[in-house]
């Protein structure tokens, strides 16, 4: 009688939570769409809050299904956040945790084990697909993809198609499953990992046309420059924009910016259509995320390498069967996503990951499964989310930063000073500390707080390049230039290597509405031991290019030495040589040209460089662009010191 009586208990359970309950086979599990950008803010969908911008397909995932409104990359050991980001997210385990066997050094990529995101959904009948950007990513799992494939990454990004040839592919996927009656019985797991809207962002002319860059409202706490170093106020994402950021530099970013995301909303329109006119659509539980956000003016950052909410957290939408319709602001990691997929579907969550499922959370309503979140960027900041209250700690400088987000949601009022906050303060740091423990993070925080070391941050001086051919010389101790690129009929100019000084960073510009040409070329140049006040930047053409930094944190024994791309009386594309293994690629127009490549004629790189004194060439103003007509080196056979 007892084991009837539990029997039907069993029964009426099933028939009353059976929407609650994960598939048990391969073949009841739903299908899994991973649609997975690059570098796009968790403020940048319409449906969620944004008026300005255009996305209509990633409304309707977002007006069907859940929104994590508080998913953020946890960290990253190197300026391409992307990098840990991608990989944490597929192995579910903390960057902190990849270690060789031997040395214990940090290793680029996570390991393939049988505990990764594909391996696991492989292991449990799904047919696994993955396309995407190779730059910065996680190769090794990858490799574990039933499917694996990758873009050129610049070619993608400058193709103004943002995401067809990544939506083109998948479709040709769902073609072939189709064709294949062996496969048309198991579940599939696409990945999906954009390119865009990482720079450079040229965008369809379609969408470009959408925006009015004139009238699009700045991002919340925008500035002209960050007010401190953070230690990555001059990585190679803030070379994206000249500084200052005024109002009319970040909105023709923030135009390029939306019109890159109306593209790639455009093209994942293509997939769900489909997925729709073949009735997958409610059988597929489809997320959007990033890797990570973007500074696009907030804090006068351009880039991801700050713990600011702008640049670390992502949006996080879902939808498909057993999704409700609603949005939870309890802080989850973007590696949480993992073991919630698996529970979701109905897979054991392996062991050993750091990710926590927040399944409970999308499909009952319940608290998630974190009471706080530690954010990292290398040894330079770190960062406690709990509740409504956020500290961020710079280690190099010791300055404490303290937020309320319910009432301050855009850190633009910093209470650290405020000595009502003291306690607060102190048990924050005790929170960071344990999480750090728990994660693995070496990093040492002082356990008392110390007194503060001054960091203003002074941005570089904007100049243009001098006009006027160099004094060039037939003796060894004057100065020599290289061939130049290509024809000489424009306004020569001139960019020189000061005495005790060098280049730390050079970008190429583009034409923002058509970027076939080189229309500017940028010089970060340091005088001295100094870094702010003697250091400046010089602008060889159009200022309001569509920046692309190809070179950054240089020092002065790694000089350019050499140049190389393509022109037919114009510039199409650069790239810049500094050894025979580090040679930054081409970047410009994809069609046209005669390749060319100049290099300053010495033995080895390492005089090479030492002989560098800079740059000269010709420039073309016209009433449509301007742009670069010609380039070449300037040296001193004899050395500069």
């Amino acid at each position: 009688m007892k084991q009837s009586f539990a029997s039907a208990a069993i029964l009426f359970a099933l028939a009353t939570c059976g929407d609650l309950l994960a598939p048990a086979t391969a073949a009841d599990r739903p299908n899994v769409l991973i649609l997975f950008p690059d570098d796009q803010r968790a403020d940048t969908i319409a449906a969620l809050g944004n008026p300005d911008i255009i996305t209509p397909n990633l409304d309707q995932i977002a007006d069907r299904g859940f929104h994590a409104s508080s998913a953020y990359c946890l960290g990253a050991n190197v300026g391409a956040v992307c990098r840990p980001s991608r990989n944490m997210l597929l192995s579910g385990r903390t960057y902190f945790r990849w270690t060789a066997p031997k040395n214990g050094k940090p290793q680029a990529n996570a390991p393939a084990t049988d505990t990764t995101l594909p391996a696991v959904f492989n292991a449990a009948g799904y047919e696994t697909y993955h396309h995407g950007k190779r730059g910065n990513t996680a190769q090794n799992i990858h490799r574990q993809f039933d499917h694996s494939h990758y873009l050129d990454d610049f070619n993608d990004r400058w193709s103004m198609q943002a995401g067809r040839k990544v939506i083109d592919d998948a479709l040709s996927f769902l073609d072939a499953r189709q064709a294949n009656a062996a496969n048309s019985d198991s579940p599939w797991l696409m990945y999906l990992a954009f390119a865009m809207p990482h720079d450079p962002r040229a965008a369809s002319e379609e969408a470009l046309t959408m925006y009015d860059p004139d009238t699009l409202r700045l991002f919340p706490a925008s500035r002209r420059a960050h007010p401190f170093d953070n230690g990555a106020v001059l990585v190679r994402d803030e070379w994206t924009a000249v500084w200052p950021r005024t109002e009319q530099v970040l909105r023709d970013q923030i135009h390029d910016y939306y019109a890159a995301i109306t593209t790639l909303d455009q093209n994942i329109g293509r997939l769900i259509d489909r997925l729709r006119r073949d009735g997958e659509l409610d059988n597929t539980l489809v997320v959007f995320s990033s890797d990570h956000g973007l500074g696009m003016g907030s804090h006068g950052l351009m880039g991801k390498q700050n713990v600011y909410e702008a640049g670390y957290k992502a949006p996080m939408v879902m939808a498909g069967p057993g999704i409700p319709h609603g949005t939870n602001n309890d802080p989850v990691y973007l590696m949480d996503l993992f073991p919630t997929l698996c529970e979701l579907t109905g897979i054991a969550v392996p062991d050993g990951l750091d990710g926590e499922s927040f399944a409970a959370m999308v499909r009952e309503g319940k608290s998630g499964p974190r009471d706080a979140v530690l954010l990292s960027y290398t040894d330079t900041q770190r960062a406690i989310r709990q509740g409504d209250w956020k500290l961020i700690y710079y280690p190099q400088s010791r300055r404490t930063q303290l937020f309320n987000l319910d009432r301050d949601p855009n850190e633009q009022q910093d209470l650290s000073n405020d000595r009502s906050q003291s306690d607060r303060i102190n048990s924050l740091f005790t929170v960071m500390k344990t999480l750090q423990d728990e994660q693995g993070d070496p990093l040492q925080i002082p356990v008392e707080r110390q007194p503060m070391i001054e960091d203003d941050f002074i941005a570089p001086e904007i100049r243009l390049a001098k006009s006027g051919r160099p004094s060039l010389s037939a003796t060894p101790s004057g100065l020599h230039s290289t061939e130049l690129s290509g024809q000489q009929t424009g306004d020569p100019f001139s960019v020189l290597r000061p005495e005790d000084g060098y280049f730390a960073a050079v970008s190429v510009g583009l034409s923002r509405t058509a970027p076939k040409v080189v229309t500017g070329i940028r010089f970060d140049i340091v005088k001295g031991p100094g870094r702010d006040a003697d250091r400046w930047t010089e602008v060889v053409g159009n200022p309001q290019s569509r920046w692309t930094p190809l070179l950054d944190q240089m020092n002065p024994k790694r000089q350019p030495i050499g140049i190389y791309g393509t022109a037919d009386g114009v510039l199409r594309r650069l790239g810049f040589i500094q050894t025979d293994t580090r040679i930054a690629p081409t970047f410009g127009g994809s069609d046209g040209g005669t390749p060319f490549e100049v290099r300053i004629p010495t033995e080895t790189n390492t005089i090479a460089s030492k002989q560098f004194a800079g740059f000269h060439g010709t420039v073309i103003s016209g009433k449509q662009q301007t742009v670069i007509e010609s380039l070449g080196l300037l040296y001193l056979p004899n050395g500069k010191n």
